[in-house]
């Protein structure tokens, strides 16, 4: 299954937590299609990637995603309702305690992994994706 792996990229950054959601990904024996998450920030302006573009394409293109909502983030959302819309498999992972989108919680057909401490997510992420 090829996951695409949605997280925050400018604001609320957690790379560390990406990195473990993303071995979590793999070591379940999937592909991750969107790599780049996992690397330096791109850069804006003239001759920069066509973010919008390569991120929609890669969603619409993934059986499944994975998303951490543990802080807003915009992008992510985005991602979120492509995924949705394109009948994907959406999973999301958010900390207990932390305020989260209504709008995201009441989304139907989406698995939920909720974690009080980061060690938690690489196991329960594990078993959503099995």
């Amino acid at each position: 299954m090829n996951v695409y792996l949605s997280v925050p990229m400018i604001a609320n950054r957690a790379l560390a937590r990406a990195q473990v959601m993303a071995k979590a990904i793999t070591d379940s024996g999937h592909a991750i299609s969107s790599p780049w998450v996992l690397g330096p920030i791109e850069k804006r302006g003239p001759g920069a990637v066509d973010v919008f573009k390569r991120d929609t394409e890669a969603v619409e293109s993934s059986d499944a995603i994975v998303a951490d909502v543990t802080e807003p983030s915009i992008g992510v959302g985005m991602e979120l309702m492509a995924a949705y819309k394109a009948k994907k498999k959406v999973v999301i992972v958010v900390k207990r305690g932390n305020a989260t989108s209504t709008m995201l919680m009441n989304m139907g057909r989406k698995i939920t992994v909720e974690y009080s401490d980061e060690g938690e997510i690489y196991a329960s992420l594990r078993k959503a994706l099995a």
